[in-house]
Formats: C-alpha cells, structure tokens, sequence
C-alpha cells in the first residue's frame, strides 16, 4: 500500500500511496523526530483508505460547510486560484461527491508511532481556500476533524481536535449561519 519508502527530512521516511477516491498517488510523511515503523504506517493508511461510506460522507459534508462558510465570509463565491481558476463553480452539492474535483490531497501525515491508535493527518490543496488549504484527521476510522490546515498532527489527544479547535472543525460545527429572513 505504501511504496517507494525513502529517507526524508523533516519526517523520517517518505512513500506514497494510491487513493482510489481520490484517483491519485498521494505522498506519505511518517516518523516525526521519532521512528514510524513501515507496518504502522500500512495501519494507519489502511484505516484511512478503508473508510466505510458512512465516515467519507462526514468528511465530504464537514469538507461542504467549510466550502459554504468560505462563501459566506467572502459575501460571494471565492475566487478560485492556481489549478483550480478555470474550473466550473461547484453545483449540486446536496451530493457530497461532488465536492471532490475542489479536493486534491497532497500528503498524509503519521506524526508517531502509538499502539493501536492508527491515525493520520490529510493536507490537501482545497479551491475555496487557497492560502491554508483543507486538512482531515481520520483515527481508527473516525473522521476527527476537517478544516483549514491547522497544522495540528496525526497524533494529539482527541479533544485538541473536538474541543479546542472545535469552533474550527466543520465535523462539529453548522456553517454557514442559517439565512436571514427578508
């Protein structure tokens, strides 16, 4: 599943990996000043890939509100920049898939290594948010949290994701606000 493994820089070790929803080799970052063994990564990138329909539905909807809340801070829609400027604006989004030609991940991140906690941090290029892009962390097959690329890690408690950074987690929060009555 992970392949071409190398030595890297700031992590460890470097691969990629296939994601068939995705259509695309994404690259793989493991060991963060600590060593990620090569059969933690395969579990944590496994669980990731093998999300069931129910766990991609809550990251393309959570992916959705953070789209609509980019929307509504605009006043307009974005401005799409770079590979994305000359694409068609999003239609028909009450069908979370089709959110996915705006999502283009670009690596998967696995911080350290922690015993049957198989985790991952997704940063990808998103077409509303250009600057900080869209990040996804996924635990044992549970989407944790989705929002702009907060740096936060594959690997921290679980309540930096649900309850510090919960005003930022589209996973828990209902943007955009409700429309106003004229």
């Amino acid at each position: 599943m992970v392949t071409d493994i190398h030595g890297g820089s700031l992590y460890r070790l470097v691969g990629k990996a296939r994601w068939p929803l995705f259509g695309r080799e994404v690259k793989v970052s493991f060991g963060k000043g600590t060593d990620v063994s090569s059969e933690y990564a395969e579990k944590c990138v496994s669980q990731l890939l093998s999300l069931d329909a129910a766990g991609i539905e809550q990251l393309l909807k959570a992916s959705i509100r953070f789209f609509r809340d980019a929307e509504w801070c605009h006043g307009e829609p974005p401005p799409f920049m770079f590979e994305f400027e000359d694409m068609e604006y999003p239609q028909n989004l009450n069908v979370p898939a089709n959110i996915l030609p705006y999502i283009i991940p670009t690596e998967l991140y696995i911080d350290r290594e922690i015993p049957e906690v198989y985790s991952i941090s997704v940063f990808s290029e998103c077409a509303w948010e250009p600057e900080h892009g869209l990040q996804w962390v996924v635990r044992n097959g549970r989407p944790l949290y989705v929002g702009g690329f907060a740096g936060l890690g594959s690997h921290a408690e679980e309540g930096i994701y649900l309850e510090t950074w919960k005003e930022n987690n589209y996973l828990l929060n209902k943007f955009p606000p409700p429309q106003q009555a004229t």
